[in-house]
């Protein structure tokens, strides 16, 4: 493959994967696998390529991304008009003068953020987002598009890159505790065995971890996925019933993991861990360099990750802001410099691993936890879950909020839609008890008009007890 080859691949990857790929019919799928492990080549070599060339690979992405949700939106056509953005002639430099998108604005804009689709982005997959601000968001995608920016991403990280693909996209590799956004694309083809429905006081049934042992075992070699309190529950439980498990390799997933878990469950499972950064929508915006923890290097072939202040001007390197990402990869929901309220850094020092993608701190939203009267914590993806399933049944709430404004109690705030009864209040709280594994914490819940916006200028989903304080809301 000569260059312009290789840049073909980066700058247009969907004019090169088959035309019929579609979930449920990618397990052996013999021309998916060729292509995807031809596109992961490429992208393991670009990991080393100057700065100047992979700029290149960005602005003629861009390119062609905005001209193409320009031709076909006229939302998006009259947006980039109105602040003098010409998606022919667009550079990195001038796309910054584009207003900033946030939650809010695109909640507030509708389906006028969706592209229409054409015959042949058929089949569509769509789903609701997270909703961790307080204000999910409807994403369309084409099945095809959701494919080739999520699955390759996934292994192209350094943990596969020695590993023949073709092996592992024949069977079923993935065991998986939670629900984390992995699902959405892999669970038809490539889930073993999938344990949604679990708790940490869950794992500490020998039923219930005999069952994972034994799906490890079958999947073998194995990629265990989980949320983030879930791997490490595993892994202690893991060390002290002294199983030996034939792990491939372990990603923690929608909770951050300290070091020294991080290495406490590389040691009990066995296993390389993989800690990738994904954004709600956009897929993965990097991974955390194993030979320089604490640093990931971003994605710069699909993603555009840049560093605000608060008033949406660009920081320098080594300031800390926001972290605000276009995504190359999605033209049905177009994310252009979309604000998801994490916090982080771009970090100008060359890494010692010579990959030279762009590095960046992602300092999150450690400390999200609900902390019970025992001391024991429960992490905020776990509340989040389980409002969201209540949530999603009823569609009975415009936005939730939980705060712990006290050590033994939790509010969470409703800003209901229509037939939003006392019986509803009843479930939501018995959504959420369970969590708290027999220890006694007040649940209340007020209905309100709207939730004020905190740091970040818009709704959080969680406020946790260190940051719990007095604020203004508007009874309904």
């Amino acid at each position: 493959m000569n260059e312009e080859e290789k840049n073909e691949w980066l700058i247009n990857p969907g004019k090169l994967f088959p035309r019929d790929l579609r979930i449920g019919f990618l397990c052996g799928n013999k021309d998916f696998i060729r292509a995807t492990e031809t596109y992961l080549g490429v992208l393991d070599e670009s990991q080393f390529w100057e700065e100047g060339r992979m700029k290149k690979i960005q602005t003629e992405r861009l390119r062609l991304l905005t001209s193409c949700i320009a031709e076909r939106s006229f939302f998006w056509r009259n947006f980039f008009e109105k602040q003098g953005f010409d998606p022919v002639s667009a550079e990195l430099g001038n796309f910054s003068r584009l207003m900033i998108l946030k939650r809010d604005f695109l909640s507030d804009s509708r389906n006028k953020i969706h592209v229409e689709p054409l015959p042949e982005d058929n089949p569509l997959f769509s789903r609701t987002s997270s909703g961790t601000t307080g204000i999910p968001l409807k994403l369309i995608y084409s099945e095809r598009e959701m494919i080739i920016g999520h699955i390759p991403t996934y292994f192209r990280h350094p943990v596969f890159e020695k590993r023949l693909l073709a092996g592992l996209f024949s069977r079923k590799p993935f065991v998986v505790l939670g629900r984390p956004g992995l699902r959405y694309v892999c669970e038809k083809d490539f889930f073993y065995g999938n344990f949604d429905d679990i708790s940490l006081s869950d794992l500490d049934d020998r039923e219930l971890r005999q069952k994972i042992y034994e799906s490890i075992i079958g999947a073998a070699p194995a990629i265990l996925v989980g949320f983030g309190s879930l791997i490490v529950r595993f892994a202690e439980w893991a060390h002290d019933d002294g199983v030996s498990l034939p792990l491939l390799a372990v990603r923690t997933s929608s909770e951050p993991v300290s070091l020294a878990q991080r290495e406490m469950i590389s040691q009990y499972l066995k296993a390389p861990l993989i800690n990738m950064l994904s954004g709600n929508g956009i897929s993965f915006l990097g991974f955390e360099c194993p030979e320089n923890p604490d640093y990931f290097h971003s994605f710069a072939d699909s993603n555009i990750l840049e560093v605000v202040g608060e008033s949406g001007e660009a920081l320098p390197e080594e300031e800390e802001g926001e972290l605000v990402v276009t995504s190359l990869s999605y033209l049905l929901t177009p994310h252009i410099r979309f604000a998801h309220g994490d916090i982080g850094r771009l970090v100008s020092e060359n890494c010692p691993c010579g990959r030279t993608l762009p590095l960046f701190e992602f300092h999150g939203r450690r400390g999200y936890e609900i902390v019970l009267p025992s001391g024991k914590k429960v992490g905020m993806i776990h509340l989040h879950n389980a409002l969201m399933n209540w949530w999603g049944s009823s569609l009975k709430a415009k936005q939730i909020q939980v705060m712990q404004d006290k050590p033994d109690g939790i509010r969470i705030l409703v800003v209901p839609k229509k037939d939003f009864h006392e019986g509803d209040e009843i479930e939501m709280r018995m959504a959420v008890i369970k969590l708290f594994e027999g220890e006694k914490m007040i649940v209340e819940v007020d209905r309100v008009n709207k939730i004020i916006p905190g740091r970040g200028h818009k709704p959080r989903f969680f406020i946790p007890l260190s940051e719990a304080k007095e604020i203004g809301i508007e009874k309904s």
